[in-house]
């Protein structure tokens, strides 16, 4: 039996096994080998670095240039504030790109669409506006595209009458992946900007001009 004043975990429970007691004030015991924890991987050797220039780097080309390579060409221009306003047409769930809806207007149709700017946005006498309009022919190949035409008017103003150069859509009944900007000066700015296009064709009362989306741009002069 042990003495009263030794207490080590679990020896009341088993009396026949055998323990390394550790007399007092010693260091504790340590563990054997097996039980320590081994280093699986062999210590990386050191490799000198060589030092780092950054002489022959730019931000415009690659690392390493040879002398017959010309200098770069580079420009540093002030930056200019724009302010654009974006309106989705959606009326008609096919052909655009790639928001996969148009609005529509078939020959002798007109619609009007309208831009509401907020007041802070407007600056008298220090912007100039315009519009961009995204738009393609249907996809009615016989019919020649010089049969289309339409007036577009801006704030009362007719920004342009006539022919629209435009082709037609392709691929026919898919999703189009030729539509086409068309832009125009605003002549008088107001912070409600209306938009109104007339189809003017000659072509077929089936026959029609897609619109994708519609930008207002608010430009410094």
């Amino acid at each position: 039996m042990l003495p009263n004043y030794i207490r080590y975990p679990f020896i009341n429970q088993y009396p026949y096994m055998m323990y390394t007691l550790q007399p007092p004030g010693m260091p504790m015991q340590q563990f054997p080998q097996q039980f320590m924890p081994v280093n699986q991987y062999p210590s990386m050797q050191q490799v000198p670095l060589e030092p780092f220039e950054d002489s022959d780097l730019s931000d415009f080309g690659p690392a390493t240039k040879s002398p017959q390579d010309p200098p770069p060409l580079l420009s540093n221009n002030p930056a200019e504030t724009s302010v654009v306003l974006f309106k989705e047409l959606t009326a008609y769930p096919n052909y655009g790109n790639p928001s996969r809806n148009a609005d529509i207007l078939y020959t002798g149709n007109r619609g009007t669409w309208t831009f509401e700017s907020p007041a802070f946005l407007l600056v008298p006498g220090n912007q100039r506006a315009q519009i961009a309009i995204r738009a393609v022919l249907d996809d009615h190949s016989s019919v020649p595209v010089n049969r289309y035409s339409a007036r577009i008017t801006v704030n009362g103003s007719v920004v342009h009458n006539g022919a629209v150069p435009l082709q037609h859509g392709t691929p026919a009944g898919g999703i189009f992946t030729n539509w086409r900007e068309l832009s125009f000066n605003i002549p008088t700015q107001r912070r409600s900007t209306r938009v109104t296009i007339e189809n003017t064709s000659t072509a077929g009362t089936n026959d029609w001009i897609g619109f994708d989306w519609m930008e207002l741009r608010l430009l410094p002069r």
